[in-house]
């Protein structure tokens, strides 16, 4: 099911722009924790991906962004940081387990939706990392432009 008007926010937020095989994303999800550990950040909130290519593209540029311990951070190679992340008016969707199947079918029904009702999309892709219980979920959201009628 896709809801219409979410909004997603995080503080204290680091970034790491990285391209991808989509199969080796949790590869680099475990490299970005390690490189924040190395610089005494702690992850504390959501970890989001942001799908900054074509759904459809071979390998994707992505952004992985984590909420984390510190008001600021010192210099750190390749790091953004940002004090305040916000999306408004997002569609959103969930989808638990079987996340490798599911989640491109989200994307497309994402893609349906927007095309179907005349939408246009101004953000990339996030997807949000949930587990409750050990089992995975994502939370997908996509920003759409609030004045599209």
């Amino acid at each position: 099911m896709i809801v219409q008007g979410k909004e997603l926010a995080l503080s204290n937020v680091v970034g790491k722009h990285y391209i991808v095989d989509p199969k080796d994303l949790f590869i680099f999800l475990e490299s970005f924790r390690e490189d924040l550990e190395k610089s005494e950040l702690k992850i504390i909130g959501k970890v989001l991906v942001a799908i900054e290519s074509p759904i459809n593209a071979k390998t994707y540029e992505i952004e992985i962004l984590a909420e984390v311990d510190k008001p600021t951070i010192s210099k750190i190679e390749g790091v953004t940081f940002q004090s305040y992340f916000l999306i408004k008016n997002a569609l959103h969707t969930r989808v638990i387990m079987d996340l490798e199947k599911r989640l491109p079918v989200a994307f497309e029904e994402m893609i349906e939706y927007v095309e179907n009702n005349r939408k246009e999309i101004i953000t990339p892709i996030i997807n949000v990392l949930n587990t409750v219980e050990n089992v995975p979920y994502v939370d997908v959201y996509v920003g759409i432009d609030p004045y599209d009628e």
